[in-house]
């Protein structure tokens, strides 16, 4: 009889519901541990997140323990006075507050994991408290300090840059030390892999972002070739700057050529991103909506246009299940197994994006084509049971 390995998974947000990327990695991740081992969560709560006992997280993990995460002008100052003194990272010493560490450490002295599921690079500020005997394995959402060091590159205030100066400098030395300590690290790509292993990660593993491709079935019936799509919340600087680039250098070049062309944004609108007024009426900012899957599928082009980021963009994956015809800067769709111009539309400069959904646009075949190839990889590559279970292979072997 195979004996099930204990896991204690310890996330940075409630998984449930899953409306972040963030969010949506960490659930699909531990619903695929909880089918070949016995899944204990503890997890930091946002404001106004509680957890249930009755509602589909539940169904995944035996037990169920959360963590208030601290907020608020005191907590930022002892947040950043732990963050000098101990020379950290700001983000590990955010997370890492010391409910967090006291919670953990009781965790670990109750259950006696065999391995300790870290879904975040900050998480790592736990590591002082993992006996030796327990495995740890790291999920990197993101390689974090590449990102950082992308966003320095667009700040212009001296006194954020200083920040963030040293904040990219502490969070470099920390991930590389993170990635060397554990046991196993997941990343979204083999971009990531690559990079995770150069600064030293061992046994590093490319699990992909998923998705479950039965629920994200393509339907192009109602499909408007007007009609142009973008899902991410303006809360990721990444597709808040993607976005202002957007609707400022292409969307006028569209609209210059084809006035009925209308962009729905889905997602968390704030910070606020302001439209110009001359595409104003060309643009809906939706914010979350219940299911995005019916505005995707109605849509005749989904548009990836960041310039900033790492990993495997979820959006991305999530429309070639849908079959949607993509177009999206290299950056967007990073580290997603779609050759350019078989599943997918590559345009890194606003006249080349314009010109790419200008003559998709009048060419219904040829977008029914490329979606129909983005579903097939995202069936053979990113459907989360055979994601599930490379997974089990990588949680036997350690």
């Amino acid at each position: 009889m195979t004996i099930r390995k204990k896991i204690l998974f310890v996330s940075a947000r409630l998984p449930f519901p899953a409306i972040e990327g963030h969010q949506i990695r960490a659930l699909g991740v531990l619903k695929q541990l909880a089918k070949f081992a016995d899944v204990h969560l503890l997890t930091i709560l946002r404001d106004g997140e509680s957890i249930r006992h009755d509602d589909e997280l539940a169904r995944y993990c035996l037990t169920i323990e959360g963590v208030k995460l601290e907020s608020g002008a005191r907590a930022s100052c002892v947040a950043a006075i732990n963050a000098i003194g101990k020379n950290l990272p700001l983000v590990v010493t955010k997370y890492t507050t010391s409910s967090l560490r006291k919670m953990f450490k009781e965790q670990i002295e109750q259950l006696a994991p065999d391995v300790v599921h870290l879904d975040l690079l900050p998480l790592a500020g736990l590591m002082d408290l993992i006996p030796n005997n327990i495995a740890v394995v790291l999920n990197q959402h993101n390689i974090e300090s590449d990102l950082i060091e992308q966003k320095l590159e667009t700040i212009s205030s001296i006194p954020e840059k200083i920040i963030y100066k040293r904040e990219f400098r502490r969070l470099k030395i920390f991930e590389a030390k993170a990635c060397k300590n554990v046991d196993a690290v997941l990343a979204c790509s083999d971009e990531d892999k690559r990079g995770i292993e150069t600064i030293g990660g061992r046994n590093v593993h490319c699990i992909p972002n998923g998705v479950q491709t039965e629920e994200l079935r393509p339907d192009h019936s109602n499909i408007d070739m007007n009609k142009l799509v973008f899902i991410g919340g303006m809360g990721w600087y990444p597709n808040r700057l993607g976005i202002e680039w957007f609707v400022n250098k292409v969307m006028p070049i569209l609209v210059s050529k084809n006035s009925k062309l209308h962009l729905d944004l889905i997602g968390n609108p704030n910070p606020n991103v302001d439209i110009p007024k001359a595409v104003a009426g060309n643009i809906t900012k939706l914010g979350f909506v219940d299911d995005f899957k019916p505005y995707v599928k109605n849509s005749g082009i989904m548009i990836v246009p960041l310039h900033v980021g790492s990993g495997t963009r979820l959006k991305v994956v999530e429309g070639a299940s849908l079959g949607k015809c993509i177009v999206s800067t290299r950056k967007g769709a990073q580290g997603v197994k779609l050759k350019s111009g078989e599943g997918i539309i590559y345009a890194d400069n606003a006249t080349e994006f314009a010109d790419a959904i200008l003559r998709l646009h009048n060419d219904k075949q040829k977008i029914l084509k490329l979606g129909k190839n983005a579903r097939r990889i995202a069936e053979k590559i990113y459907d989360w049971d055979a994601i599930g279970r490379d997974l089990n292979e990588i949680y036997r072997t350690i």
